[in-house]
């Protein structure tokens, strides 16, 4: 019953902390410095992704862009980042993440980083989800194991998940 009652507050307290934490930190880079690189387009693709049982289908578009220094390849599931070869672009890069976040063609701006309202969405489950836990850990009637202990290995679990989050952001 500990081992359980340990996985599970691992799991409760962990999880909503490390979405809470890829939320606020892909909120706080989002307006993060950039610098332009300007280049041509070599080449364009596109990937079909069939429909699934859990997912609808979509296309992914991608764009080679040649610049100065090398070539890079950018992808997008929005249609408008399609764009023909010889085309002239700038490519705006974040300082911080070092992605491609705007991609500028002639009078068109293609905004490739996550919308706000998913950021907001993800915060908000994971607030939701760490209130769950700490309700959780109030509502579990096992007295051979007292309470104290599951809020420290819950504040681990929450430290754990954030130090993850940094790691895959």
């Amino acid at each position: 019953m500990f081992v359980l009652r340990l996985v599970g507050t691992l799991l409760w307290f962990g999880i909503p902390a490390a979405l809470l934490t890829h939320g606020l930190q892909d909120l706080a880079v989002r307006d993060a410095p950039t610098h332009s690189i300007e280049g041509t387009i070599a080449g364009h693709r596109q990937q079909y992704h069939p429909a699934t049982q859990d997912a609808p289908s979509y296309t992914t578009y991608y764009i080679t862009v040649r610049s100065a220094t090398d070539d890079f390849e950018v992808g997008d599931e929005q249609e408008a980042l399609d764009t023909e070869p010889g085309t002239q672009v700038v490519v705006q890069v974040s300082e911080t993440t070092d992605d491609v976040v705007f991609v500028r063609k002639n009078d068109t701006v293609v905004d490739l980083r996550n919308t706000v309202g998913k950021d907001v969405g993800t915060i908000v489950i994971a607030s939701i989800g760490l209130l769950i836990a700490l309700g959780r850990e109030f509502l579990v009637d096992d007295y051979a194991f007292p309470r104290w202990p599951g809020f420290l290995v819950g504040l681990l679990a929450a430290g754990g998940g954030v130090y993850v989050a940094f790691l895959l952001g």
